[in-house]
């Protein structure tokens, strides 16, 4: 006898079938879906999608934001677009550019299985963005090296 596939709609994507992994139950209010380690569902689902789809939709564009917990505002930041573009690409209004995809999964990848410094980076890179910089760099000869003055 084979096994009744959940087709799993709960992540926002159209196309994941479970095969096993959950459980239903009868309840007073109709049935109840448990899935086994739901965490670990994402991230399997986040590590396909970055690892093995050639193109992101805009579904799986917004899954991957949700799972880096980020607002559409934060990731453009990141990403250095418009929230609008964020918000397009999410609701298929336009394609994700090459540059901003291949970011997207470095960010997911390094989200789930690095150590946060790719993340720490590109917030910095954000942070300057929004400042701007210095006119003037100073720099002095250590007795460990050259090194920046702050500015």
């Amino acid at each position: 006898m084979k096994a009744e596939l959940y087709h799993y709609t709960g992540c926002g994507l159209r196309n994941i079938w479970l095969r096993n992994g959950f459980t239903v139950r009868d309840t007073a209010y109709g049935k109840a879906l448990a899935i086994h380690d739901l965490e670990g569902l994402h991230r399997t689902i986040g590590l396909y999608l970055v690892d093995r789809k050639p193109d992101l939709s805009g579904a799986e564009v917004r899954f991957l934001r949700k799972e880096l917990d980020m607002p559409q505002k934060r990731l453009a930041e990141f990403l250095g677009v418009s929230e609008n573009s964020v918000r397009g690409w999410e609701n298929d209004r336009g394609a994700i550019s090459r540059p901003a995809e291949h970011m997207l999964r470095i960010l997911y990848r390094e989200h789930v299985a690095g150590d946060g410094s790719v993340r720490g980076f590109v917030e910095r890179l954000a942070e300057l963005d929004r400042r701007g910089h210095a006119k003037k760099l100073e720099l002095e000869d250590t007795a460990t090296g050259w090194r920046a003055l702050a500015a």
